[in-house]
């Protein structure tokens, strides 16, 4: 089966954690025999010039906007291509044999298990899909249908727009109606969990864990934190690489 891994960021100023990440993923498909294709900033040449405009500040829109587009173009000029593999450039793969993607899935999504405090201040589960991975055969008319939805949607938006708006939010409530298929083993680390992650464990990290129905072998680390502080934790470049320092070490154990 034919398959491209796919990711982007810029290729100016690039975290080493964000670095370990791709070469993660790279490696990833390698393993698998697969291909890999990166794109830096010219991924924005894929959107529609108007919605470049009307979210030139919110990049993450653009992106999700693009990551479709640009899956239909690999298809478009590659016809012996099966399969497109959209991966976040922020996951880490920590431990590729838990991966497993059945060739017959047609469209896929992943977990998303968020770690929070309550209203009651204690810790809390909240699940979702996100779309940090993507699973796109040929066959699928979800891709198409999904590029139509997301520029429509982003058209008749007014106003300030959520930066989930066109992807986990969006993918959570056409998931909770369709059921997508699902790539349980990439999940999401909240900044809770990251914290845990870095500390070499925590309650955090045990909900996470406990919570999910499928060993991780890769998780999104949620770069749209950095260097902000959320849920009394610091989201810097220091606590990124120790994440990675420790999942390399001893993954999520």
């Amino acid at each position: 089966m034919q398959t491209t891994v796919i990711q982007t960021y810029r290729t100016n100023d690039q975290p080493h954690w964000i670095q370990a990440c791709l070469r993660s993923a790279e490696a990833w498909a390698s393993t698998n025999g697969w291909a890999y294709a990166f794109r830096g900033d010219d991924i924005f040449d894929l959107v529609p010039r108007d919605m470049r405009e009307k979210f030139s500040t919110q990049l993450p829109l653009q992106i999700d906007i693009a990551r479709l587009l640009w899956a239909r173009a690999l298809f478009d000029a590659k016809p012996g291509l099966d399969r497109v593999i959209w991966l976040d450039a922020d996951v880490f793969v920590f431990d590729p044999g838990l991966i497993t993607i059945d060739p017959a899935i047609d469209f896929a999504v992943g977990r998303q298990i968020w770690v929070q405090p309550g209203k009651d201040g204690d810790l809390r589960t909240y699940r979702q899909v996100h779309n940090a991975i993507l699973v796109i055969n040929r066959s699928t008319p979800v891709l198409d249908f999904l590029i139509q939805t997301v520029l429509r949607l982003a058209r008749r938006h007014d106003g300030a727009a959520s930066p989930q708006f066109l992807g986990p939010k969006l993918l959570t409530a056409l998931h909770n109606i369709v059921g997508f298929s699902i790539v349980e083993s990439v999940g999401m680390a909240s900044p809770l969990v990251l914290g845990d992650m870095a500390a070499g464990g925590g309650r955090a990290l045990s909900l996470l864990t406990s919570a999910t129905d499928s060993p991780l072998g890769a998780i999104n680390l949620c770069s749209s934190y950095r260097n902000e502080t959320v849920d009394g934790i610091r989201c810097d470049d220091g606590l990124f690489e120790q994440a990675i320092s420790t999942l390399e070490a001893r993954g999520l154990g």
